[in-house]
């Protein structure tokens, strides 16, 4: 047994590495992201698998040594095959000060306590009926745009803006239970956290070299956005205890303290713990919209930032525009307003448009990443233990040999198609796969749909003057999720009246 167990990982190292770009001394291969200079990363990546490895590509960033998977096939083998060995998380500097340890569920490593939170978070946070329960928060905040959109109608106004505004209410609302006073401060501190998200910093480059966390600053830099998040949370979570103990809190929050004090859990929830899956929670919510501790933060810029986009590419293609309002107006012209979101979740066109604009657009273009916890080989290649893995959804998406015209902004395509989020087909997985999907995903859809389809029901839009859709800006900004470069400015016409809101 010993003899077999020695031949099969000699086997293994004999195997080559996925080819990959000629290295630098102690920087290894990172020059080749660097130049030319203004590249996005996904891009670049995507570019250089093309040259080197369409399946696999190996590039050592310094210290860290990478994998990217570039194809349907390698993606297959990670989310699926490997997928247990590649569900741990790589140690990050930031994670590990801001986000309590990395106890959320996007960054605890793989074992027994995140099984735990997840298991908490899917049955207790994120499961069809909680999101369901969020309808009327939903209704009220995407009632307040629109009778905004329509008090500025023949004004330009800044929609990805407004859109970005809503799903924060609609997050802050869901994670708190009501609006809060301290509601400007948690913005400030999401938006500190989601730009930190998008920078790549030199302690995590040179893991080894524990003094760079201090001599660059970064340790001091991510510990004062740490009290600052502590702060926030900590006035919030005061404010919303008191009315636990009054039996009037709704939301996340008010559930993840009593599950905190509750003595018969398998795991006992402590203070931080709740403050890591409420921060992740919101970054979770907002990466859906834009798209870092759990709930929070990744929910509002995820939304918003697809919707924005969604915006953008029926601006752009005129027909798809009309055939998705059409959809829209004639499933709700009896009422003359949309009351009911599970009839939504019955219009085929608009949820085509959702998916086309997700394929084009991935709020994380590079899923988050993953490591190695032993060496495998996946097609051919060795593939070492302790090595940080990224699968490249942009360019898989967009990926001539599994989508016809895959630039084209075409919704039918998905019409018929069987193709979902979470269906089998490995090219096309927004939401990643596996052990570690994005579980804010049923969080994120009705998010999507609903305000969607009030912008294409009760108002027609137009660019403003000097744009056109063949000239409209569609260039990305640097960031991990991919944001566009300029806002989304349009003009619009009220269609069909919004409804009085009413709240409680």
């Amino acid at each position: 047994m010993n003899r077999s167990s020695k031949s099969s990982t000699t086997s293994s190292n004999l195997l080559p590495l996925p080819p990959g770009p000629w290295k630098l001394p102690l920087i290894g291969s990172m020059h080749h992201l660097l130049f030319p200079s203004g590249s996005l990363p996904h891009i670049r990546l995507r570019d250089l698998s093309q040259k080197h490895g369409p399946h696999l590509m190996h590039i050592q960033l310094c210290e860290r040594s990478t994998i990217v998977a570039s194809s349907p096939e390698a993606a297959r083998e990670i989310y699926k095959t490997h997928d247990l060995n590649f569900a741990q998380r790589p140690p990050s500097i930031a994670g590990n000060i801001v986000t309590y340890g990395c106890t959320g569920i996007a960054l605890s490593p793989y074992g027994h306590y995140w099984r735990h939170i997840r298991k908490l978070c899917t049955m207790e946070l994120l499961s069809t009926k909680r999101v369901r329960s969020y309808h009327s928060i939903r209704q009220e905040e995407v009632l307040s745009l629109m009778t905004f959109v329509a008090r500025n109608q023949g004004s330009c106004i800044n929609l990805g803006e407004k859109i970005f505004h809503l799903m924060y209410a609609v997050i802050s609302r869901a994670s708190f239970g009501e609006r809060f006073k301290e509601q400007e401060k948690v913005y400030e501190v999401v938006k500190a956290i989601v730009v930190e998200a998008g920078l790549l910093g030199v302690t995590d480059l040179f893991p080894s070299k524990k003094w760079l966390q201090v001599v660059s600053g970064e340790r001091r830099k991510y510990e004062e956005l740490h009290r600052k998040v502590d702060e926030v949370l900590d006035d919030i979570i005061n404010g919303v205890a008191l009315k636990v103990e009054e039996g009037e809190a709704e939301g996340l929050l008010p559930v993840l303290l009593n599950l905190k004090d509750q003595d018969d859990l398998e795991l006992p929830l402590t203070m931080d713990n709740v403050k890591a899956v409420i921060l992740v929670s919101i970054y979770i919510y907002i990466y859906a919209y834009i798209s870092v501790s759990d709930i929070f933060v990744g929910a509002t810029e995820t939304s918003s930032i697809t919707i924005e986009w969604a915006m953008s590419e029926l601006l752009r293609n005129p027909g798809a525009m009309r055939r998705a309002q059409e959809e829209v107006r004639e499933a709700f012209r009896s009422k003359g307003y949309i009351d009911d979101e599970t009839s939504i979740e019955k219009l085929d066109y608009l949820k085509a448009v959702i998916k086309e604009t997700l394929r084009l657009h991935p709020p994380l273009p590079l899923t988050a990443p993953r490591v190695a916890r032993e060496s495998c080989h996946i097609l051919g290649f060795h593939i070492p233990k302790g090595a940080q893995v990224f699968v490249n959804a942009w360019a898989i998406m967009r990926d001539p040999n599994h989508w016809a015209q895959p630039e084209r902004f075409y919704p039918e395509r998905f019409l018929g198609s069987g193709i979902d989020f979470t269906s089998p087909h490995f090219h096309y997985k927004p939401f990643g796969s596996g052990k570690r999907i994005c579980p804010g995903m049923l969080f994120a859809l009705p998010n999507l749909e609903v305000p969607l389809a009030h912008l294409l029901f009760h108002f027609d839009w137009e660019l403003p003057f000097g744009t056109t859709p063949q000239n409209l800006d569609m260039s990305e900004a640097f960031g991990s999720s991919v944001k566009k470069k300029k806002d989304l400015f349009v003009i619009p016409t009220t269609y069909a009246e919004v409804p009085i809101l009413t709240t409680k």
